[in-house]
């Protein structure tokens, strides 16, 4: 378990497409780090798991800053066309990915959640999320 491994958390990654929506929190945050907090709590998160997302946007920004900007003002997609990460996102994955994994506990991928950045079916737990909304 970690930082993100509660069940309000998952309920945040089920419901949405993070990557467009954490990616603008990262831009507030050039503005003032309450907003980008704020923008993080307004996803749902819990206060764990808004800390690792804090601290992956901010590590990202600091290792990752000219290719990503380049990324972001060229439009370019998440994945190249032979299916790679582009530059951004694999700056990302190298640079936070290892940590942010280990504290959150908890991702997308390994909870089985689909997302806007495609993944080899290899990174991918393959799990059918099933929830009953019925009568007991």
């Amino acid at each position: 378990c970690g930082a993100c491994s509660t069940l309000q958390d998952l309920g945040v990654y089920i419901r949405q497409n993070l990557t467009d929506s954490t990616r603008m929190c990262g831009f507030l945050g050039t503005v003032s780090p309450a907003l980008m907090r704020d923008c993080l709590m307004s996803l749902g998160f819990s206060l764990p798991c808004v800390t690792i997302w804090e601290w992956n946007i901010l590590n990202t920004k600091d290792k990752c800053f000219d290719v990503c900007l380049l990324s972001y003002v060229t439009g370019e997609p998440n994945n190249k066309p032979d299916g790679t990460l582009n530059d951004c996102l694999q700056c990302d994955e190298d640079k936070s990915g290892p940590n942010f994994q280990f504290f959150s506990g908890r991702t997308r991928r390994n909870s089985g959640i689909p997302s806007a950045i495609q993944r080899p079916p290899d990174q991918f737990y393959d799990m059918e999320h099933c929830y009953w909304y019925g009568d007991l």
